[in-house]
């Protein structure tokens, strides 16, 4: 699969789900808006993890980050706010909520890694 199919994949699967989630219909006029986030989610988590594509498995942290981007959009800048006895506590990054799920893709990653390697046999 390549590259932008695979990406589109992921963008669409996390699109659909976060319509789902919200109850968005299709003409909702925040799905360009979502679908920028979706895009940076990929981005940001690529470059994290140092892959060129996203695999299809970390769908579920792209939609994490996407589902906090469009719960915080009113509240840029603010660390937390409470309103009608409901509090929210943001982040300092996008990725912290998910460090530990890319931690150990990435740890999986590196040990799966076996590009390069030589092997003699004597």
């Amino acid at each position: 699969m390549s590259e932008e199919t695979q990406e589109t994949t992921v963008n669409d699967s996390v699109l659909a789900n976060i319509k789902v989630v919200n109850d968005l219909e299709e003409d909702d006029p925040r799905i360009p808006r979502i679908k920028i986030y979706i895009e940076n989610a990929v981005d940001e988590i690529e470059l994290y993890l140092g892959v060129d594509d996203l695999d299809s498995k970390l769908s579920v942290a792209v939609q994490k980050v996407t589902q906090n981007a469009i719960t915080r959009e009113n509240y840029e800048g603010t660390k937390s706010v409470s309103e009608e006895g409901m509090s929210l506590t943001f982040s300092d990054t996008d990725l912290e909520p998910i460090q530990s799920l890319l931690d150990s893709y990435k740890n999986g990653l590196a040990d799966n890694d076996h590009r390069g390697g030589v092997f003699t046999f004597d």
